[in-house]
């Protein structure tokens, strides 16, 4: 897990959430996104935590969706007006 994403976690997530939005976020692995790439699994995540917005329960349902398509979830993330 990356300082960047660790950063956010720490920022929007209450400190008894902390470690559950971690391993949320790790449960997501190489294996579920294509070509098995870091830039792809380091996407994911970051797609997560934008889209969950501090939501512990977004957060579940996102990793549940990315684990069948992490592609989805980018895309549901760039579609996201800032």
């Amino acid at each position: 897990m990356n300082e960047k994403i660790l950063k956010i976690i720490n920022q929007e997530f209450e400190d008894s959430e902390i470690e559950l939005v971690i391993n949320e976020l790790k449960s997501i692995t190489l294996k579920h996104v294509m070509a098995e790439s870091e830039i792809n699994l380091n996407n994911t995540r970051m797609s997560i935590l934008k889209l969950a917005k501090g939501n512990l329960k977004e957060v579940i349902n996102l990793t549940k969706s990315a684990k069948i398509d992490f592609r989805d979830v980018i895309m549901w993330a760039t579609q996201l007006k800032q």
